[in-house]
């Protein structure tokens, strides 16, 4: 649609002020759109807007609800998701973290986004833990590196195959 790739329109957004202010719950959903729309020079109204910045939400990998909840009869379970108000809403239509999760974070509801180490900090508070007693999983270095910065212990997740092989491999499965 723009003629860039996704790695591209990947640079553009993380280099973003309003993609940034967006992620941290500092812009308005309508806004954000409008400015998105003008970035990358579309011609398109708000509706289809919304539903092309949808469409980069993926679907869950397959039997990951099913291990968060058999993770959550031995452990505290909990979201930290870099995400914005369009993406959390379109989510819980058909994967509700609040309800698969014991405790569900988003970044623009918490106005802090990873891989700054006052995101870990704010949930370890939250959760009355000290870093050594929690488990993170993420798709991102740059995440992993903050967390453990820390002393969480972190590791990362290769988003072709989910969590669960990395769960498999730490043996919190059995």
């Amino acid at each position: 649609m723009t003629g860039l790739s996704v790695v591209e329109v990947g640079a553009i957004f993380s280099n973003s002020v309003i993609c940034t202010d967006f992620e941290i719950g500092r812009c308005e959903a309508n806004l954000f759109l409008d400015e998105i729309c003008e970035l990358f020079a579309l011609n398109k109204s708000r509706s289809e807007m919304r539903k092309l910045w949808n469409s980069w939400v993926g679907d869950p990998y397959d039997g990951i609800q099913e291990i968060i909840k058999k993770l959550s009869e031995r452990f505290e379970t909990a979201c930290l998701s870099n995400t914005n108000e369009l993406h959390w809403a379109h989510l819980k239509t058909y994967l509700d973290p609040d309800r698969i999760f014991q405790y569900a974070y988003a970044s623009h509801l918490i106005n802090l986004a990873k891989p700054n180490t006052e995101i870990y900090i704010y949930v370890l508070d939250e959760l009355g833990h000290a870093p050594n007693e929690v488990v993170f999983l993420d798709d991102s270095q740059a995440n992993i590196d903050a967390a453990m910065t820390l002393g969480i212990r972190s590791y990362k997740v290769d988003p072709r195959f989910g969590a669960i092989p990395v769960l498999e491999s730490l043996k919190l499965l059995g």
